[in-house]
């Protein structure tokens, strides 16, 4: 098999040049989730007690 310079030097160079470059981007990012608004349920009491007031 015979010896090729010129695949051997691209070969160098792209092993080179994807050392220093950034890493690609697989997939888009998630979308981000909405705030919630802060209303609550009768049934979801912030501190735990079960005691009605």
């Amino acid at each position: 098999m015979p010896f090729d310079p010129y695949l051997a030097l691209n070969a160098m160079l792209r092993a080179e040049a994807s050392r220093f470059s950034p890493p690609v981007r697989r997939q888009e990012p998630e979308p981000a989730k909405p705030a919630q608004t802060g209303t609550q349920t009768a049934s979801e009491d912030p501190t735990g007690d079960d005691t009605a007031a």
